[in-house]
Formats: structure tokens, C-alpha cells, sequence
């Protein structure tokens, strides 16, 4: 690659594409809103008796962490296309799917990131470390995607030039080229383009999907199904029209998200981990904000609302019940967090005396359920043509019967 004459970078001349580990096709990723790497190099001081200044400082390998937000767009979300050999579609599934990511930049001159680029890095063995999915009420549906790994090259480093020339003489099939074009625009390709609010599915199918899941919640993929402790949600998890113009409860924002907590494991003879493995038990976060009309309407007392007891050691009595939760958006997201849910708080505020409205935060944890499909999915479209199977948690009887 040529020297870069670049004067600065922007949006439109630098574009994301991920290749399946172990080598293949380049995909670009559509609906890209900001990228972010950072490098941090690994120092371990090593001192010895007799001397102060210090006798080694000893390099081990480095951590390179990738950031990535997108807006939910019909597009394959970034953590697909990062888990696009996954066998299965749960947390379990795709946990241990590594990624080759790559960023390349071309001319400031450009209107498109198109042809071969003036600089590109590579990042290979890349795992995913943390997910979360944001439906805001005034702002696009977005993802943010954090990538981890130990590898990251700079194709037209002088310094690798310099020591190893022939690390530069990769072939065209190997840079990641440009994937847009200057003489035409590329467009969502989902219901309803870049999803806002009004994206927000909440119509249950009730013909179709007439039986209860564990829960007894509406067991309908292609509807959001949220705890029956956000005041206004029925009791099957919908979110109705019970006047026919507005909703029950006045939704504000959901955000689902967890973090993998990934560890790296070594051996002996190899001095990069041959695994970066999922930190299991993994945390799941639902938070759910609405603006109030009655308040957060959550009651909990010592012997407990939901079961009542008499608080001694056999009947300690309770305030919760476990909660199922599935978000389902026009552009074809579907995310599960499974039916053992639990409220673990709720905060009320505003409505002060400057004029805001009183909003209430319902935040919502479980660990190990979750479960995201899409019908771009690059592993396949059998997980979402599947959905349901994949999605709904069925009562024991049920798959037992």
C-alpha cells in the first residue's frame, strides 16, 4: 500500500468488515455509526537485590479492545456477524466464536469507501466481550459491540515494512476493499429503514401463539414481551391498547445488555492464551423505563407481597416472581432473556419543580439467557425461521408431554 495522503478521516472514507476466523469472504458492515480501537501493552517489572534501576521489564502480549455501535437497521447486527459460526444462537452457543475484524481507510478525496483502500488493520482471533441493545424514545435503535483479542496489524506499517517486508505483500483478495460505492447510495434494507420508536413491536398474535409459555406470558416471537412489574403490562407480558389509542404503559426506553467477562487461559510453551473463555456465570440486564401516571406501583414488605409467609426459616415469603422477557423491532431483531427474570430494582424520580415528568426505571437481571436472531443472521436464517423453538420458554410439562 502507498502512503497515505490524507489530510484527515472521516466518516465517509473509513468502513468496518469482519472475515470468518481462519479466512474467507469479507462482509461489510452496513450501518456502522462509530468505531474505536485501543491498544495496551502489557509491562510486568521485573527488579533484583543490589540495584535500583530496574533489571527487566518484561513485555507480554498485548490487549486489543475493538467498540462498535450500529443502528438497527435490517443489516445483520454486529454480534452475528462477530458469532457467524455459531451452532446454536443462545449465549453458550456463540460464546466461544472468534472473528477476523478490519478496518480500512481510502483517499479524503472520496465521496465512498470504495476500491482498494490507502490503509487498512487487521485484527484476527477477535471474541466478543460485551453487548447491549438500545431503543431509546428519541434517538435511533442502536447496538454497541465491544471486540477483544491479542492481534492487530497495520498493513502499511512502516516498522513491519521495515523488519518484514513480505507481511505487506498480501494479495487483493486479502485487503479488505471497499464495500460501498460513489455512484450510488446504499439504504436500509429492513421494515421500517433505521428503527425508531414507532419500530417497537407490541401486537400480540394471539390466533397464532394462544398458549402460555413458563410463565404463563404470551409465548408470540414476533412480539415484545416484558414483566407483568412495569405498571401496565398485562398479565401475559403485553403492552395493550386497552383505550385503543394509547398504550398502558408509557414505554420510554429499554436497554438490554451484558458483559462476557472474558479470561484468558495459557499454557505452557505458547505465550498468547489458547483460549479467551466466557466467565460463566454471565449477568443479563433488562432496564425498563416508562413515564409514570400512578407511580412505580412495586410493593415490598418483610413477609412479601407476591407470597405471602410468615417470615420464618420454611416460609420466608416473597416480593418477586420470575419474569419473562423478549424484545421483537420491525427490522427483524429478536432478543430473549429466557423466563427467570427477577426485578432487582426500581427507581422513581423527577417530576420536580422545573416541570419534568416522573419517570420509573424497572432494571430486571438473569444470568446465561441470551438469545439474539436475525434474518441476516451470516450463520444462517434456520434461527429465525426457528424463532419460536429458540425463543420462547415452554413450561417442563409442555416439553415434556
Amino acid at each position: 500500500m502507498a502512503a497515505s495522503t490524507n489530510k484527515r478521516i472521516y466518516y465517509a472514507v473509513h468502513q468496518v468488515g469482519f472475515q470468518p476466523d481462519g479466512g474467507g469472504d469479507w462482509q461489510t458492515a452496513k450501518g456502522i455509526q462509530s468505531v474505536g480501537m485501543t491498544t495496551n501493552f502489557n509491562l510486568d517489572q521485573v527488579f533484583q537485590l543490589g540495584q535500583l534501576a530496574i533489571y527487566e521489564n518484561i513485555e507480554e502480549i498485548p490487549d486489543i479492545e475493538v467498540t462498535l455501535n450500529k443502528v438497527l437497521d435490517g443489516r445483520a447486527p454486529v454480534y452475528l456477524s462477530a458469532t457467524q459460526g455459531a451452532a446454536e444462537p443462545t449465549l453458550a452457543g456463540r460464546s466461544n466464536e472468534k472473528i477476523t475484524f478490519a478496518l480500512s481507510i481510502f483517499p479524503d478525496s472520496a465521496t465512498a469507501s470504495e476500491g482498494n483502500p490507502d490503509s487498512m488493520v487487521q485484527c484476527s482471533g477477535m471474541y466478543v466481550s460485551s453487548v447491549a441493545y438500545n431503543f431509546p424514545l428519541d434517538d435511533n435503535f442502536n447496538e454497541d459491540v465491544t471486540l477483544v483479542g491479542n492481534s492487530k496489524i497495520w498493513y502499511n506499517d512502516p516498522e513491519i515494512e521495515a523488519t518484514n517486508p513480505a507481511i505487506d505483500e498480501i494479495p487483493d483478495s486479502g485487503i479488505f476493499q471497499g464495500g460501498f460505492s460513489q455512484s450510488s447510495n446504499d439504504a436500509p434494507t429492513g421494515s421500517g429503514g433505521v428503527n425508531r420508536r414507532e419500530a417497537m413491536l407490541f401486537t400480540v398474535d394471539t390466533g397464532g401463539h394462544p398458549s402460555g409459555d413458563a410463565n404463563g406470558y404470551h409465548t408470540d416471537p414476533d412480539a415484545t414481551c416484558l414483566p407483568t412489574a412495569v405498571f401496565g403490562i398485562n398479565p401475559y407480558g403485553a403492552n395493550l391498547k386497552s383505550n385503543g389509542e394509547d398504550f398502558d404503559a408509557h414505554i420510554s426506553n429499554i436497554t438490554v445488555s451484558t458483559d462476557l467477562g472474558r479470561e484468558e487461559i495459557n499454557e505452557l510453551g505458547r505465550k498468547g492464551p489458547y483460549l479467551r473463555s466466557v466467565t460463566f456465570p454471565v449477568e443479563v440486564t433488562c432496564e425498563v423505563e416508562v413515564t409514570s401516571t400512578s407511580g412505580d406501583m412495586v410493593s415490598a414488605t418483610e413477609f412479601g407481597i407476591r407470597t405471602p409467609g410468615t417470615g420464618d426459616a420454611c416460609s420466608p415469603g416473597g416480593n418477586l416472581e420470575d419474569s419473562t422477557i423478549r424484545i421483537a423491532t420491525c427490522e427483524g431483531t429478536r432478543i430473549s432473556l429466557g423466563a427467570k427474570n427477577k426485578l432487582a430494582s426500581v427507581n422513581y424520580s423527577g417530576g420536580d419543580a422545573g416541570g419534568g415528568n416522573v419517570a420509573v426505571s424497572y432494571t430486571f437481571t438473569t444470568f446465561n439467557d441470551f438469545t439474539v436472531v436475525h434474518p441476516q443472521d451470516p450463520a444462517g436464517s434456520t434461527f429465525y425461521t426457528n424463532r419460536e423453538s429458540w425463543l420462547v420458554t415452554l413450561p417442563y410439562t409442555t416439553l415434556n408431554s
